[in-house]
């Protein structure tokens, strides 16, 4: 139902309710007859209604309450000073000591509590139930506050709603807030369209705006950080300046600071990340060893960034990933690089002769005899193939190879589909000193042919000669 028809109902209503007779106020004795012309007008107590000219529909009831209406009408004011002030506002309500003493033209205020919206002069459609709710607020409208000094600071923000011990107890030009739970938001002054709901959930924000925290302590510590959603106990607590974060679950993206767009789901997921951006989270313990990585994924369970723009999928006890397809696929596309040269000699045949391949099982409880390398005698057979992910330089030929991690153990990893490139090289040279013996052997047989015919021929020439001279020999002994 609009509110022009619910004003009219109320007039009407009121009407009926304190009848259509002369106004008048009851006070300290002697009784005293107000000026007023209009009808249905009921005052109470010493100054009630003193100075009420045209109003009508007003109900006064306690000392100075509704003093100063002129023409203001259908007020409801009950207790000390309440509506004091006012002077033309129409259908407020305010019960309590001091509640809307300030108002002078606001209308459709309502107020409960000691001092409740007690500044508050031309702000309209108010609610505040609770000792100095809305205190401060002058023509701040649409307010909802409910709870001891809830919206205490707001002076003309708007559309704001708090429910709770001081919930939003700083905001002074903040609008479009929603603030539940002790202290939720409390420290906001200027941010708009920010949602807390729980004990100190956004407490430190001051005008960042958009942000959602569900959950004792949720985005706590937030100033400015914009766009972020934190769902959980301490959720995104320590964030300040961070941007378009989300965060659910116990602690999640707990030690987050600067760091934005990043998403973190489960207990403690993401919980050392400070300053990294665009980092995704996913699964209990998911974590990063370092705090400045970005553009990471870590899945499942107690997986740890240990790098920039890398996946990591499952903790240490993973053994096997399945996937239901053939082969996976690596961009290679000769636009995407960039000092593009011949792989080194050093990684050739030399590289892989002092490889040693060796069986193992893993000691994490998994039976499977596996084949491969130990990442130690890779790095003794070359060093350079070494990066440790504690340092920021990366190896000179950019192999790869081998991976130190910045994890407590300092882990090592090695990068199997790195050993291709070096095993096709090593091929290649292999092929080539086949090639070159191949022409050696070939230069030799054909050397040998020759010698051989010039044996042949040296051999026939002996034969003929001895074949002559034993001629010679038979035609002498005749």
């Amino acid at each position: 139902m609009e509110r022009v028809s619910i004003r009219t109902l109320g007039i009407a209503g009121l009407v009926l309710l304190l009848g259509s007779g002369p106004g008048w106020a009851q006070g300290a004795p002697p009784l005293t007859t107000l000026s007023n012309t209009s009808y249905a007008t009921t005052g109470g107590g010493s100054g009630a209604l003193q100075q009420d000219t045209s109003g009508i529909g007003n109900t006064a009831f306690g000392d100075s309450a509704l003093a100063a209406n002129t023409t203001g009408s259908y007020n409801l004011a009950s207790g000390f000073n309440a509506l004091s002030s006012n002077t033309s506002g129409g259908f407020n309500t305010a019960s309590g000591i001091d509640t809307l003493y300030s108002n002078t033209t606001g209308i459709e205020n309502t107020a409960s509590g000691f001092a409740a919206l007690f500044s508050n002069t031309t702000g309209y459609y108010n609610t505040a139930s609770g000792l100095a709710a809305l205190y401060s607020n002058t023509t701040g409208s649409d307010n909802t506050a409910n709870g001891y000094q809830a919206l205490y600071s707001n002076t003309n923000g708007y559309y704001n709603t708090a429910s709770g011990y001081q919930a939003l107890y700083s905001n002074t030009t903040g609008s479009y807030n929603t603030a539940s739970g002790f202290y939720a938001l409390y420290s906001n002054t200027t941010g708009n369209y920010n949602t807390a709901g729980g004990f100190y959930a956004l407490f430190s924000n001051t005008n960042g705006g958009a942000n959602t925290a569900s959950g004792i302590y949720a985005l706590t510590t937030n100033t400015t950080g914009s766009y972020n959603t934190a769902s959980g106990y301490l959720a995104l607590d320590g964030n300040t300046t961070g941007n378009y974060n989300s965060a659910s679950g116990y602690q999640a993206l707990f030690t987050n600071t600067t760091g934005s767009l990043n998403v973190a789901l489960g207990a403690n997921a993401g919980y050392s990340n400070t300053t990294g951006s665009n980092n995704t989270f996913l699964g209990a313990q998911t974590d990063t060893s370092g705090v400045n990585y970005s553009n990471g994924t870590a899945l499942g369970y107690g997986a740890t960034l240990s790098a920039s723009n890398s996946i990591v999928l499952g903790n240490t006890s993973i053994s096997r990933i399945y996937a239901e397809v053939t082969s996976i696929t690596a961009i290679s596309d000769r636009r995407r690089k960039q000092d593009i040269t011949p792989l080194e000699a050093e990684l050739g045949l030399d590289f892989i002769a002092k490889l040693q391949p060796v069986s193992y099982r893993f000691n994490n409880g998994d039976a499977t005899r596996r084949y491969g390398f130990i990442a130690q005698d890779l790095e003794t057979a070359l060093p350079a193939a070494l990066r440790d992910t504690v340092e920021t330089a990366p190896p000179e030929h950019g192999l790869a190879l081998i991976e130190r991690q910045n994890d407590p153990d300092r882990t090592y990893r090695v990068a199997y589909g790195e050993l291709v490139a070096p095993i096709v090289k090593s091929i290649q040279e292999q092929q080539q000193q086949i090639a070159a013996l191949r022409r050696q052997n070939a230069e030799l047989r054909q050397a040998l042919d020759g010698q051989a015919a010039t044996f042949e021929s040296e051999i026939a020439a002996l034969r003929r000669s001895i074949e002559g001279i034993r001629v010679g020999q038979v035609s002498a002994a005749r």
